[in-house]
């Protein structure tokens, strides 16, 4: 077969698997709604699956395929954005987090601090309406979305009022933003820029943005930005992004010893995160510690504080006591704190090692404290395209297990299978890299490290030395 006809075929079977990407998202999208999740469960497995399916065949024609550089990247865009404009209209149903940012910026529009009041209190009863308040959830509680995101709703706000489409609609242009900055990275690494599929066609990620409009998708702009300016060795730039991007959702803090090149860069960029989360802080501080909001009621709520959110805790104990939640707290933090700190006293200028240390950290955050909404499995499917090694093999794992948590939130019985999918798999998937991480390495230090009789052979002899002093 010519070159032509190949590269032909090859956009014609990824098209095709396109089309079959959008169709098949909005034929669920127009379907979903929170009552779906009564159905029996082999029927949503298999719904999920089905939605994987198309995905799969297409991430792997464009892996091995390698179709032309260009059609095949504005064919990945086109895509994306069908996937996720066919669902800005649509109800959101598996999260109603976006009514709470249209709250929140509604809040900020009357000249009220948004950490002041719980959307129940009486002071804000003149803001209630049918449309957006009775959606809410946790209406007794004052928001916990940082300065950043609040800026975010304000600004959205501002421009369309009371609307979620707006809203979901802006959380695609980020993500779309995203896609492209993708595709610039994987070109700096000499790699296919049409590899950004891996994440723009994931249909979990289709959902969350297009369909939920989750502020992640902003969150993963924000981190792809600043692994752009590490790459060009961007302390500052790369700080100032990380803090713009925690002050979305805190857990981006995480990349913070992967992106940096070395301890006194590390001392910067932390001194820049501390100096940006201080200046946004600001302007909310008359409400003294609750500008916090609902954060540390949350992380209660989920069971973080009583170990019960856990997986590999609860393997052990499903209801482990307070000296054991500790230990594994301790045992978790020393593993990252190993693997964080390995990174900053052994610096790299690979870049693509830049983002395989990132992922590494996110994967094993991931096993480790299991969080319990698939959309945090955002970031890793974002990076995997840019990644190389081991790390690749829990990454995919969460990837592709990530959406089954669905089947263990919302259906009643609460099954645990989809938990040892999700959280079991990229547990295993992990050591195994880490295994070979650490076998690796310590390769690459027996190859470095001369024999005996290396040695013995650079040991210049008697005669040798003598005429050397003697020269000298």
């Amino acid at each position: 077969m010519s070159r032509g006809r190949r590269a032909l075929l090859d956009l014609a079977v990824l098209a095709a698997l396109g089309g079959v990407c959008v169709a098949s998202t909005a034929r669920l999208g127009a379907e979903l709604d929170p009552g779906d999740f009564g159905r029996p469960l082999h029927v949503l497995a298999g719904v999920a699956l089905a939605m994987l399916a198309p995905y799969l065949a297409a991430a792997g024609w464009v892996l091995l395929r390698r179709p032309p550089v260009l059609p095949a990247l504005a064919l990945v865009l086109v895509v994306a954005a069908g996937m996720r404009l066919v669902l800005v209209d649509e109800k959101p149903a598996l999260s109603n987090d976006v009514y709470r940012y249209v709250w929140d910026g509604r809040v900020q529009a009357a000249g009220l601090n948004p950490y002041r009041f719980a959307p129940n209190a009486p002071e804000l009863v003149r803001l209630r309406d049918e449309a957006i308040y009775p959606r809410m959830n946790r209406l007794g509680v004052r928001t916990a979305y940082p300065p950043v995101a609040q800026g975010i709703f304000a600004g959205l706000y501002r421009v369309e009022r009371d609307s979620i489409a707006w809203t979901k609609l802006a959380i695609v242009l980020f993500d779309l933003c995203s896609i492209g900055l993708l595709a610039y990275l994987l070109s700096r690494l000499r790699r296919p820029p049409a590899w950004a599929l891996l994440y723009a066609w994931h249909p979990l990620v289709a959902f969350e943005l297009g369909g939920a409009g989750h502020v992640e998708g902003l969150v993963v702009l924000l981190v792809l930005a600043a692994l752009a300016a590490s790459f060009a060795t961007g302390v500052v730039r790369t700080g100032l992004l990380l803090a713009a991007a925690a002050l979305v959702k805190p857990y981006a803090l995480l990349f913070l010893p992967a992106l940096v090149r070395g301890r006194r860069a590390l001392l910067l960029a932390a001194g820049i995160v501390v100096a940006t989360v201080a200046v946004a802080y600001a302007p909310f501080v008359e409400v003294g510690l609750r500008v916090l909001g609902y954060l540390p009621g949350y992380l209660r709520e989920e069971g973080f504080t009583r170990g019960t959110r856990f997986y590999l805790l609860g393997l052990v104990d499903a209801d482990p006591s307070t000296a054991l939640t500790a230990a594994y707290v301790v045992l978790a933090a020393a593993l990252l704190l190993g693997l964080a700190a390995s990174f900053v006293l052994r610096p790299t200028d690979a870049r693509d090692a830049l983002a395989s240390r990132a992922l590494l950290l996110f994967a094993t955050v991931w096993v480790l404290t299991s969080p319990t909404y698939p959309w945090y499995a955002l970031l890793a499917i974002a990076l995997l395209p840019l990644a190389r090694g081991p790390v690749l093999i829990p990454a995919g794992a969460i990837a592709l297990t990530a959406p089954f948590l669905y089947l263990h939130v919302s259906v009643g019985s609460h099954p645990a299978w989809p938990r040892h999918l999700a959280y079991g798999l990229p547990a295993l998937a992990l050591a195994a890299a880490l295994v070979r991480l650490a076998r690796r390495r310590r390769a690459v230090a027996s190859s470095r490290t001369p024999s005996a009789n290396e040695t013995l052979a650079r040991k210049p002899s008697p005669a040798a030395a003598r005429s050397v002093e003697a020269k000298t």
